[in-house]
């Protein structure tokens, strides 16, 4: 019975076949076990990997040599590891848990790579499924989070989804399947080791069909969560701009949506801002033009009429000193000394056409300063560069990272923006300085 709703499962969902190099992960405990004998039952071509967390002692080396053991009795490639998990946990401000999942999937991904395994499965089932879904309940989630965990995500693959903590267990005594017994699933140790042993027993006192029930629910919210995903993902498209590593959200657009709130916390979740972040930004949005967010990787600014996101920069602009004219690939500027005779003027702001003569060498190109004052050409007198940058609506990222060429200490050029007239072009330039910036 469990064998057919084992291969109907993996068909079904197209997880694998026999074409595919598989790898499971096996703990030894009776849902990797029950895994193992129903890919052995049906002649897939399975390799298994073992991870040894070295939190139980000896029971965690029982373990590993039980799955070794295992491995042999059905002639499969077996390979084993490791892990300081209490170590790496510390190191990385994890919980022992989230240690553990990250050694394991990376250490997964790493055999994969090396070893040309088309899919990694994992033995997760329905329990799992329903203990996952009460856990992001309680810390606070969206649809995908109710819709529990994937089938198929990437190469890792579920194929026990469909099967109860129950039903694994009748079947590993039907077929006299020996396992391995982890003795922290019977604490109350872990977060999930509550919601097994307290919550889900009164959940099936209330409904004896409760496994049957939730997975039924999770095929519903599974469908409510594509409908979900494919409306964000359309949105998203028409109010997201990428540009090199800054992305722009138009604010109007995004506002016009009728679900701007879901569409927003998608849209800047790659981003790692939380929805408690989103709720603020939507209360500024229209009404405070530059708030300014962080999150751990990001700066986000919203402007008058869009959002700007852009990494956090790490690392400080230091000065480039310019001897004579080069490139300079870094940044983005190229410069060519053009006789007066072939020159022809460029007014775009990403080009700046100064006289040659009138320049100091060596230039510095370097980040504005409060107090810098420049003479804008075109204009008479002097300007300080913040009120120019006011006047203009310049953003506050563009202001921060904005970059000058001086000449002598004087502003030559607020690059991409404004040449200064001190430099200019006139009637008795006999060589003209054409610097251009490269925009992203």
């Amino acid at each position: 019975m469990m064998l057919r709703q084992f291969k109907q499962f993996v068909n079904s969902n197209q997880l694998f076949d026999h074409s595919h190099s598989l790898l499971a992960a096996v703990s030894g405990g009776a849902d990797s076990v029950v895994m193992l004998h129903l890919l052995a039952q049906s002649k897939f071509k399975v390799a298994v990997a073992h991870c040894n967390f070295q939190l139980r002692g000896a029971d965690a080396d029982g373990d590993e040599e039980f799955v070794s053991h295992l491995a042999e009795k059905y002639q499969m490639p077996f390979f084993s590891i490791r892990f300081d998990t209490l170590a790496y946990a510390e190191q990385n401000r994890l919980s022992v848990e989230m240690a553990a999942r990250e050694l394991r999937y990376n250490w997964f991904a790493k055999l994969a790579a090396e070893h040309h395994f088309d899919r990694i499965l994992t033995a997760h089932h329905l329990n799992d499924n329903i203990e996952t879904l009460l856990l992001n309940l309680t810390r606070g989630t969206g649809i995908n989070g109710l819709a529990g965990i994937s089938a198929v995500n990437g190469n890792i693959v579920r194929p026990l989804l469909f099967a109860s903590r129950d039903q694994i267990e009748e079947y590993a005594h039907l077929n006299n399947l020996n396992f391995r017994t982890d003795c922290t699933n019977l604490t109350d140790d872990y977060q999930r080791n509550i919601i097994r042993h307290r919550i889900v027993p009164v959940l099936k006192e209330i409904n004896p069909s409760f496994e049957e029930r939730m997975s039924k629910n999770f095929k519903h919210i599974g469908q409510a969560a594509d409908i979900y995903n494919w409306y964000v993902s359309k949105a998203i498209n028409e109010i997201l701009c990428k540009n090199g590593e800054q992305a722009t959200i138009d604010a109007e657009k995004l506002m016009n949506q009728p679900f701007a709130e879901p569409v927003l916390y998608e849209c800047l979740k790659p981003f790692g801002f939380n929805s408690a972040q989103i709720e603020a930004m939507l209360k500024n949005i229209g009404q405070k033009s530059g708030t300014t967010f962080q999150s751990a990787t990001h700066k986000l600014l919203i402007d008058r009429d869009k959002i700007i996101i852009k990494p956090v920069d790490s690392n400080e602009f230091q000065p480039i000193i310019i001897d004579s004219p080069h490139d300079i690939e870094s940044i983005g500027l190229t410069m060519n000394v053009v006789p007066i005779t072939d020159f022809v003027l460029d007014k775009r702001p990403c080009t700046a056409c100064l006289d040659f003569d009138k320049l100091r060498f060596p230039l510095t190109i370097r980040r504005w300063q409060h107090g810098d004052v420049f003479h804008p050409i075109g204009m008479k007198g002097a300007k300080k560069l913040s009120d120019f940058f006011i006047d203009n609506k310049i953003d506050v990222f563009s202001k921060e990272s904005a970059l000058v060429i001086t000449s002598d200490d004087k502003i030559a050029w607020i690059v991409g923006m404004r040449p200064d007239n001190r430099f200019k072009v006139d009637n008795k330039t006999q060589q003209v300085l054409v610097i251009q910036h490269k925009t992203a």
